[in-house]
């Protein structure tokens, strides 16, 4: 158990905290029930697949929202696919004409509705109708032969047509409408380039390591900010907990390419996110950067090299998410069996209800996605959905273009989602239900924070930095959401003070146990340095009489009685104490047969012979009794 506590009280305190944290869980479930109730929620769900029908084999691309209930394809067709003139051959060759005949926007742009039925290309008024768009795409593909759509996308009002138009991957050409709020688009320009930039991939602090971090000693490591402690050398890469320079033991160890390196020959650099630390390294000789986390509340490492591509962090500091995974505060790690080569960081979306989060990840050269829905009173990742593109419809429905095999055909399938990713108009209505006035997104907040405090009360290992960071917790939650104690919400704040103060409880017995840990620790390094000093005598020494021999097995027994009266001492090292036991009982038997050896001699007596033949004369010189006086 770690921090030494005493079993008997811990099972009690344990067992306080088990049944408080119960209780917390229970009268949270039933508001979010409530708060369900009155706000509404949805889940991601699969409420459908259905398929769309094109006239020509091809390969659909991608898939935007243009409109309300209206939705933008876009894909490339094949040769020999019927329907008009044949195109280039290949999922990644131009959109051109093998007799030099220019793709028709159809042949690229085609808008359906809901249920996904085709519509004119005039549906959405200023779109692919508008003529400055219809001269522009002529000319695109005029002057560039082999332009090819890779994607479309929406940022805020802006529509972006992204085209590839060399072999190089900044050799683009943007199209982009405006598009208006009544569902009319007005198109721009074909200089939409720089619209065209994603949002930063990580959006934490890192700090990078330089020479004033290094420090010295038989095994030199990095101070991550007094935090953690990594080191390269010695052939492998090492995480410290403690700053020790004198030993190469650490949590976590994996070897390096190259094991004759210097501290400074690595990149180290780190972020925290709340108990998380993120560790960056790039070992000597290295083309690969590693990515570990280690987590102060589990004092465990794992490595996550999907970090590198992106890391967001979510709300709360509660963790971080990155392409294929995810690693909270509280422990989970999780990372899914998906490929998530080339991914960027695309965008972020947000339910109304705050209850939710959908990370979007792409990427552009393999025109793949992967879409990955957090929940947070969960406090956890739906399954993710890998897709060539989606698309989010007013009422949270969400169209994914699957798509997996990349084959061209005339039959491309689609998965029709549930999502609470709605817009602020199709928000359910505030209702005049008391929880009204606390508001649906601060409600998911204090539920969240109180689910995720009783989880950490019953599932992370006990040890003291695990009940402070638990204690600051509970408080932290009394502070933000005054309504907690609130009768229409369930008085959460009750079980929550309780388990605040019995946390507490367990943070003193920790306090205690330390001091007589330490303190015994201390005693038994006492005598274990004093045992030392006086074997070195002994073993040192020849005695020259047989009272000092007596004297220096004395001296061991004295010793040996000590040590054992250590083991009275609470949360004192019983199997160091063993130890040094068997050890002064080994010494006392050397000790024992040297003297025997000794006692053996001819002259091993001399000295008790000569002081017997002087107090055998001083006797003869006595006349009377009174003469006579103490021996010696």
């Amino acid at each position: 158990m770690s921090g030494g506590i005493d079993r008997d009280t811990y099972a009690v305190l344990r067992d306080r905290l088990t049944a408080q944290a119960g209780e917390l869980v229970r009268r949270a479930e039933a508001l979010n029930a409530a708060r369900t109730a009155a706000f509404g929620s949805g889940g991601l769900a699969l409420t459908g697949t259905d398929r769309v029908r094109t006239d020509r084999a091809g390969v659909l691309l991608d898939v935007v929202a243009v409109a309300d209930d209206v939705l933008l394809f876009g894909g490339r067709a094949v040769a020999g696919g019927g329907g008009g003139p044949a195109v280039a051959k290949g999922i990644g060759g131009p959109a051109v004409t093998t007799s030099g005949e220019e793709p028709a926007v159809a042949d690229v742009l085609t808008l359906r509705d809901r249920d996904l039925n085709p519509l004119p290309g005039d549906a959405v008024p200023g779109l692919l109708d508008d003529p400055g768009f219809v001269r522009e795409f002529a000319a695109l593909h005029r002057y560039f032969r082999g332009a090819r759509l890779l994607r479309l996308r929406r940022v805020e009002d802006r529509l972006l047509a992204v085209f590839r138009t060399g072999e190089k991957a900044d050799d683009l050409r943007v199209l982009r409408w405006a598009l208006g709020p009544s569902g009319g688009a007005r198109f721009l320009d074909a200089r939409g380039e720089r619209d065209h930039t994603l949002p930063p991939a990580h959006d934490l602090d890192w700090t990078e390591s330089t020479r004033d971090d290094h420090v010295s000693g038989r095994h030199p490591h990095i101070s991550l900010g007094g935090r953690l402690y990594v080191s390269t050398t010695g052939g492998a890469l090492t995480v410290k907990t403690e700053n020790d320079p004198e030993t190469a033991d650490g949590i976590h160890t994996e070897p390096v390419d190259e094991p004759l390196q210097a501290l400074a020959d690595a990149e180290v650099a780190h972020a925290v996110v709340g108990a998380l630390t993120l560790i960056r390294v790039r070992p000597y000789k290295e083309e690969a950067v590693r990515y570990l986390v280690f987590n102060a509340l589990t004092g465990s490492v794992v490595r996550l090299d999907g970090i590198g591509q992106a890391c967001l962090r979510l709300p709360g500091d509660e963790g971080v998410v990155f392409p294929g995974g995810y690693c909270l505060s509280s422990g989970a790690v999780k990372t899914f069996d998906t490929d998530t080569s080339g991914l960027a960081f695309d965008r972020t979306v947000r339910s109304p209800n705050g209850e939710d989060l959908l990370f979007a990840f792409h990427a552009e050269a393999e025109g793949r996605g992967l879409l990955l829905s957090y929940n947070l009173i969960r406090k956890e990742i739906a399954v993710p959905l890998g897709c060539r593109g989606y698309a989010l419809l007013d009422d949270g429905t969400m169209v994914v273009l699957r798509g997996d095999s990349g084959e061209p055909g005339r039959i491309h399938p689609v998965q029709i989602w549930s999502t609470p990713y709605v817009s602020d108009a199709h928000a359910a209505p505030v209702s005049d239900d008391p929880l009204a006035r606390i508001g649906n997104a601060d409600l998911v907040r204090g539920i969240s924070d109180c689910l995720s405090i009783a989880r950490q009360a019953t599932e992370l290992t006990p040890a003291g930095e695990v009940y402070e960071a638990l204690v600051a917790a509970c408080e932290r939650a009394g502070d933000v959401h005054h309504w907690l104690g609130d009768p229409e919400t369930g008085d959460l704040r009750t079980p929550l003070a309780a388990l605040r103060a019995t946390a507490s409880q367990v943070l003193d017995e920790f306090a205690t146990v330390t001091a007589l840990t330490r303190q015994a620790a201390d005693a038994l390094a006492e005598t274990t340095e004093r045992i030392a000093r006086l074997v070195r005598r002994v073993r040192g020494e020849a005695p020259a009489t047989a009272e000092e021999w007596i004297s220096r097995i004395t001296e061991l027994r004295r010793s040996q009685g000590h040590v054992i009266t250590l083991k009275e001492m609470r949360y004192a090292d019983a199997d160091a104490i063993d130890g040094l036991a068997a050890d002064i009982e080994s010494d006392i038997a050397s000790a024992g047969r040297r003297a025997v050896a000794f006692l053996r001699g001819e002259d091993a007596f001399a000295g008790q012979h000569a002081e017997a033949e002087r107090l055998a004369a001083e006797a003869g010189e006595v006349a009377t009794v009174a003469e006579t006086g103490p021996a010696g």
